[in-house]
């Protein structure tokens, strides 16, 4: 029987590549498969309250990442496609020389990495079907080794969120970077998702509080002789600037402050509240995931998902 599964929405700057969300749920299994081989290349994990530095062979770490990035019931496809923007991504930190305490290549700061389970932290969270869904996950990336998603021979930035808008959004609109290959798609199958959108409804007095625990002290409308809250959104209703009381937030810090699920909104203000409806999960940079189970569905393979997501961008075997 499938649950309910959580979603923890982190808002990420471009430089530090935080992924859109964790997959903290599980679905049951129709089949166990094989143990898949690991690859012999190591990545070192530090964990940061400890300082510890953590040894993972690169297949079990890239399981471990699907574990907490996507949900186990898509298919195949999607799956793979999504184990490829993780060694990508892997790939991209290598590249930049950064080392961190112990060698480490990675953190588990989600702040500023790549989302992950550990073990222990996996087996809590799926319980008796860990097994199963690990070595599926670890097959499903043993059948993708050695792929990475390359743009002019560059590992591509490997964006990802779970649900667009209907649409995906070009990084120089979410980042103010212009990035050949992270450009706007449509992705309109994501309009099924039972995730598209929402409504959230906040009194004044409860936005204030929202703003005040993000920004700190606002003082008052009549101090300010401004609105609480002014939002401009371009013609695809993605926020292009906010103001509280006249100071101008990005998008993204605004959406973190008041629980927006994504900077696709339209908003309103009557009797003195504010509704938001909101569409889509995620910054909707880059490959949607739903999206992506979407085409797996209708037969695309992951390497036309990832060239769909990613224009311009190749799949390469290295």
């Amino acid at each position: 029987m499938k649950e309910t599964v959580k979603i923890t929405l982190a808002f990420a700057l471009l430089a530090a590549l935080v992924p859109l969300l964790v997959f903290a749920g599980k679905d049951k299994q129709r089949s166990e498969p094989a143990a898949a081989k690991t690859t012999g290349t190591a990545v070192k994990v530090l964990y940061e309250k400890s300082g510890k530095t953590v040894s993972y062979d690169e297949t079990e770490f890239i399981a471990l990442s699907l574990m907490a990035q996507i949900p186990q019931s898509y298919e195949d496809e999607a799956i793979m496609a999504q184990a490829v923007l993780v060694r990508t991504y892997l790939e991209r930190r290598r590249n930049s020389g950064e080392s961190l305490k112990g060698g480490a290549l990675v953190s588990d700061d989600r702040t500023r990495f790549q989302t992950f389970f550990s073990k222990a932290q996996a087996k809590k969270l799926f319980g008796t079907d860990f097994n199963s869904v690990f070595k599926r996950f670890c097959k499903l990336a043993q059948s993708t080794e050695g792929e990475l998603l390359e743009y002019e021979g560059e590992p591509v930035l490997p964006a990802y969120h779970a649900v667009s808008c209907g649409l995906t959004r070009s990084a120089k609109d979410a980042w103010g970077e212009d990035i050949a290959y992270l450009v706007s798609v449509e992705s309109k199958a994501d309009k099924n998702s039972p995730d598209f959108s929402h409504k959230i409804t906040l009194t004044d007095s409860e936005m204030k509080k929202k703003l005040e625990k993000a920004f700190g002290d606002l003082g008052s409308e009549n101090e300010k002789g401004k609105s609480l809250l002014e939002i401009e959104c371009d013609k695809n209703g993605f926020i292009k600037s906010a103001e509280i009381f006249g100071s101008e937030v990005s998008g993204g810090e605004l959406c973190r402050a008041l629980g927006l699920d994504s900077p696709c909104v339209e908003v309103s203000r009557k009797s003195g509240k504010f509704t938001f409806k909101v569409k889509g999960v995620g910054h909707l940079v880059g490959l949607s995931l739903y999206g992506a189970n979407e085409m797996a569905r209708a037969g695309k393979t992951h390497k036309e998902i990832l060239e769909y997501y990613f224009k311009g961008a190749s799949l390469e075997t290295n």
